[in-house]
């Protein structure tokens, strides 16, 4: 079959921890989905920060006893932020990153830990956080990824 007479039911536009996730869940519920990227590399900003994510109120932050709440964290992205995004979209984003974890983590490999002790990097702003928003990715055997290995996109040598 000619790739042009291939139908999708979800078309995800780049490879890096968003669209991945968007691929992996679309995939997971059944849906027939197509990655595309730009570029040679798999992985975007969150490859280069050794697959970190920013999750506020996460379930691993709780089970190590960092307590956060949403209110506290839509007040860090506001001031962030600011006018540069709609608000709706920041508080979704909050209200949705704890059902995110909990679902991937049931319904595929990917596992996570809180760093506890890593703060929110303006900490000058309101809402600021000392630990346990950010989460690393659990070590994953990059041999299961085969010759895909090699496309994945380096970590700041420093994160190393």
């Amino acid at each position: 079959m000619n790739a042009d007479d291939e139908t999708f039911d979800l078309i995800v536009l780049g490879a890096g921890a968003g669209g991945m996730t968007a691929a992996l869940v679309g995939a997971l519920e059944g849906l027939r989905v197509v990655l595309i990227e730009r570029t040679d590399w798999i992985g975007g900003t969150s490859a280069t920060s050794s697959g970190t994510v920013w999750i506020p109120d996460n379930p691993h932050q709780r089970a190590l006893g960092v307590t956060d709440d949403a209110g506290h964290a839509l007040t860090y992205l506001d001031a962030l932020v600011g006018g540069h995004a709609d608000r709706s979209l920041r508080a979704t984003f909050i209200d949705q990153g704890t059902r995110m974890v909990e679902y991937l983590e049931a319904r595929s490999d990917v596992r996570f830990k809180a760093y506890p002790h890593h703060p929110d990097y303006r900490q000058e702003l309101p809402g600021a956080a000392l630990g346990g928003r950010p989460l690393e990715p659990l070590p994953f055997d990059g041999r299961r990824l085969g010759a895909a290995f090699g496309r994945l996109r380096a970590p700041i040598r420093e994160l190393m």
